[in-house]
């Protein structure tokens, strides 16, 4: 972020200049889910231009001051200068015109008309007359733009109509056959969802919208709000799947829940994680989770498997306890250091991608050193209370 601030303190140098700092392949992506090039975008919609304008440049600088909200600048509808030809219809009337006379002379001066063909061999062309560029170079020489009268008399274009250099539209924008102007803004520094839900408060606070306006908000927020309800709908799924595999395993509930309670254990080191890089809770955090949450499970089940295979063997609680958590420090750390070396890249990563692959890293690499450590030693203290009381004794081999 040190590098956009530079060039976007560079860029203000330079007058009606509006900077915004992405990737290309990102400016695709949000383009195609939003309509507009920017991580977050506000979408507002109306049938007045200048009203359009005037609200997106007050919502703009409201948003500014949201701490978090960068590179917040509004669509430009307005400003392009245009010259604008009003006929005077009491003026052609007196000569005998029409308002399409006047409007064929215009076209045919600045843009040209076709007025006749041009055979070549086989081919045939449109030969295109309009005025050279120099006599329409200005708007005295387009008010001077000759025609004739219903009489023949000859008259110019200035006598005829208003000809003058106005501000106009510099973009019409639509959606769904609605005219809309976006209002554009990053987030740094902060997590998506706070800085949201605060420039939503103080925009509704101070903007009141007339009827038939709307605002909606869109880009990777609503990426985000889209993806926490499929988590939120897949992981409870998930957890329960992994239960009934569990107690299918295990042949007890208590062992189940057991080994479901260690999943805390690793996400207290991600959350920890996070603020410590310099990071915000994202959807890449929180698949990061999700993998997460696996590698815990599967290091508690080789937990407990070994210390119910030491009770199956007549171990006395306390010893099956002992030995079984020392003789599995080796595998789960070794586990555990596989994953931290082979994600610590990816986790110190400035590069492309980083937005995403940072996130998923750091939960990942500090989940993995407090879920494996608290494993260790918390789950074997708990492992007393949710031992079945089913018999674990090895069923003796049938006589032969």
């Amino acid at each position: 972020m040190p590098r956009c601030e530079a060039m976007a303190r560079n860029l203000r140098e330079i007058p009606g200049i509006q900077s915004q700092f992405s990737q290309y392949i990102e400016d695709n992506v949000n383009e195609a889910v939003s309509g507009v090039k920017s991580e977050l975008a506000i979408k507002l919609f109306g049938d007045d231009p200048v009203q359009l304008q005037s609200l997106a440049d007050r919502i703009a600088s409201i948003i500014d001051k949201v701490p978090g909200a960068a590179d917040v600048g509004a669509d430009l509808l307005l400003g392009q200068p245009q010259i604008q030809i009003t006929i005077d219809r009491a003026a052609i009337s007196r000569y005998g015109l029409a308002v399409a006379d006047l409007q064929t002379v215009v076209a045919t001066a600045m843009g040209g008309q076709t007025a006749t063909q041009v055979l070549e061999g086989s081919r045939t062309f449109d030969l295109v007359v309009k005025l050279a560029p120099t006599a329409v170079a200005d708007v005295q020489s387009i008010r001077n733009i000759p025609l004739f009268g219903s009489n023949g008399e000859r008259l110019t274009l200035g006598e005829l109509a208003a000809v003058n250099v106005k501000a106009g539209l510099s973009r019409i924008e639509r959606e769904e056959n609605e005219r809309r102007i976006a209002i554009k803004l990053s987030v740094r520094d902060r997590d998506l969802d706070s800085v949201v839900a605060e420039a939503q408060r103080k925009v509704d606070a101070a903007i009141h919208l007339p009827a038939g306006y709307r605002l909606e908000w869109t880009g990777s927020f609503e990426n985000e709000k889209r993806a926490e309800k499929r988590l939120a709908v897949v992981v409870p799924i998930t957890i329960l799947a992994i239960f009934f595999l569990l107690f299918v395993a295990f042949d007890s509930a208590k062992l189940a829940t057991a080994v479901l309670l260690t999943v805390p254990f690793s996400a207290v080191g991600g959350l920890l994680a996070m603020p410590l890089a310099g990071l915000n809770l994202s959807v890449a955090a929180l698949v990061g989770f999700v993998a997460l949450f696996g590698v815990s499970i599967q290091n508690s089940v080789i937990l407990v498997t070994r210390i119910r295979d030491l009770r199956r063997e007549e171990a006395v609680l306390r010893e099956a306890i002992m030995e079984g958590a020392a003789s599995r420090v080796r595998p789960m750390v070794m586990t555990a250091l596989m994953a931290l070396l082979g994600l610590l890249p990816m986790a110190l990563s400035t590069g492309v991608g980083a937005e995403t692959a940072r996130p998923f890293a750091v939960v990942i690499i500090g989940g993995l050193i407090t879920g494996t450590i608290l494993t260790l030693f918390i789950l074997p203290l708990l492992y007393p209370v949710f031992e079945s009381h089913k018999r674990l004794h090895k069923t003796p081999a049938p006589a032969v």
